[in-house]
Formats: C-alpha cells, structure tokens, sequence
C-alpha cells in the first residue's frame, strides 16, 4: 500500500478511488491527497498526486458534476503541466468512479504503468469490460470515451488526459494557454482566461 493512505478524504468519491486504487499500486508509488500546487495564475488543489520511483508525477482529479466548470478545469491544468508541476494529469467523471471504477483503472494502468505494481493491468483485464479492452491505447489523445453496449454496464466513459509530453509536429490546447498566461505574466486565472477570449474573438472579427 503506498504511503500516506489515510482516509476519508475531502469526498465519497475520492475515498472510492483511493481504496481501490492502493490495491493496485507499486509498492514504491507514494500517494498524497490535496496536494496544494503554486502556479503563475494562482494555488489550486490536485485530488491526488501519484508519484512514481523515477519522480515521474501522475496528478488524478475526481470531478463531481456540481464542483467543476470543464474549460476551466483545462486552464488550470495547463498552469500545473505548464508549471512542470506534474507530468501527467487525468480527470475522472464521479459517475464512472462509482460505476465504472475497474475499467477507469484497467485504462490508467496501461496509460500510467509507472504508477501501478508490474502485475497490476494483467489482474484489472480480467475485471475490465470488452468494451475498454478495444481501446487503442498507441494512440495519445486527450479524451478516451467508451460506450457500453451491456445491459449491466450503463452509460459511457469519459477520462480527460492531459500530458506534459506531445507527439512530435503536434499541439495540445493546454500549451497555447500556458503561453498566453506567461504572455501577461501570470496573474488571476480567469482574468487571463477572459483576455484571451477577447483576443481570440478580436482575431475572429479581423479574419472574417
């Protein structure tokens, strides 16, 4: 069990995460909840940190529907990868922790391995569903999105990534917004947010 596993946490959902997750972990990972990270445009809170032997950092943000504004949840993970606070950071929907937590898992395992114990994605396929097993994981994308077919299994998947590292010739949304915050030297998050808004739209109207 990594260290510093000391539930309840801020929410059910959390403590859902974290008690199943510490099954699966590497014995070296060490998890720290509510880590409080400084950025250029304020201190936000991240879930989790999952930090792996090598220093790699994993950063999981279990996001309740009424707590969270998702273009601004992408801001404020552009300021924390932009930062070189994490390496990598994931956001899992409340709903698919409390339905879909083997699946959510099976995915992170394949996508983060450095952060689960070596043995961990072959004992979560046997739980996983068909349905995330036909995830083309060579593929390094923002959102993995799965919808389920079974009667059992209701709904969909929907995991937001976000990684430090891009595919070479291309270009993620966090990077453009980590440099216009730096463009005007950091600041308020949703003023910078708000001038780039007007300066996208100011483009917009130019170009027409």
């Amino acid at each position: 069990m990594p260290p510093y596993y000391e539930p309840p946490y801020d929410s059910p959902i959390e403590d859902q995460f974290a008690k199943r997750y510490v099954k699966y972990a590497g014995d070296a990972v060490v998890m720290l909840p509510q880590v409080q990270v400084k950025t250029i445009c304020g201190t936000f809170i991240v879930d989790f940190v999952l930090t792996a032997p090598d220093g790699y950092r994993v950063g999981i943000e279990c996001d309740g529907k009424e707590f969270h504004e998702p273009s601004r949840d992408e801001w404020r993970d552009a300021m924390i990868l932009g930062g070189n606070h994490l390496d990598a950071m994931y956001r899992i929907r409340g709903s698919d922790i409390t339905y879909h937590l083997d699946d959510v898992l099976y995915l992170l395992s394949a996508l983060e391995p450095s952060v689960f114990a070596s043995r961990a994605m072959s004992n979560l396929e046997v739980l996983a569903s068909p349905e995330i097993q036909k995830i083309d994981l060579r593929q390094d994308i923002d959102n993995y999105q799965v919808a389920y077919d079974g009667k059992d299994l209701v709904g969909a998947i929907h995991i937001e990534a976000r990684r430090q590292h891009v595919p070479t010739g291309q270009r993620r949304f966090w990077q453009a917004a980590y440099q216009h915050a730096t463009s005007l030297g950091g600041g308020e998050l949703d003023a910078v947010i708000a001038d780039y808004r007007a300066q996208s739209t100011a483009k917009d109207q130019v170009n027409r």
